[in-house]
């Protein structure tokens, strides 16, 4: 599944996340079950990752065949997996976001869900909104056309 769009949100006094249907709806479709599981994770830049199982599962097996240097793998996945937590959507659309993570990652009420293409991350509104404003005051060449993006291949094509 490819995770797309940018979420405003208010984390509530009990910790949970709202998961827009948009989100929602596809992922229940993809699991095929009734109860629909996300692993939450600390990100980088004051973020939390949320992975579907298919995703965290894809991530896991990347690791497993990776040609990074043990020990540098080791020392991140005994962070990466430690943190990581799986975690159950209610029946209300509501993902409850573990303490340790939010205090971890720095964030506070006013974030923002946002769709990573294999992944969601979670980052606070207000440092997202100026990240954005100061990429594309900086960098107005980033968003260029998607098809100057891909690979040259071999053939010239």
């Amino acid at each position: 599944m490819v995770f797309t769009g940018e979420y405003e949100h208010t984390i509530d006094a009990k910790n949970r996340l709202a998961i827009p249907s948009q989100i929602r709806d596809p992922l229940r479709k993809a699991g095929g079950s009734g109860v629909l599981v996300i692993y939450v994770t600390l990100g980088e830049r004051r973020s939390l990752c949320l992975y579907d199982e298919a995703g965290f599962e894809q991530r896991a097996q990347e690791l497993r065949d990776s040609d990074i240097d043990p020990d540098q793998l080791l020392a991140y996945e005994a962070l990466w997996f430690s943190l990581a937590r799986r975690v159950e959507v209610d029946s209300a659309g509501r993902l409850r976001l573990p303490e340790n993570l939010l205090s971890r990652a720095g964030l506070g009420r006013q974030v923002v869900l946002l769709g990573m293409n294999d992944h969601m991350e979670i980052r606070d509104r207000d440092e997202w909104n100026a990240y954005v404003d100061q990429i594309l005051s900086q960098q107005q060449q980033i968003l260029m056309n998607p098809r100057r993006m891909r690979k040259t291949r071999p053939n010239g094509g």
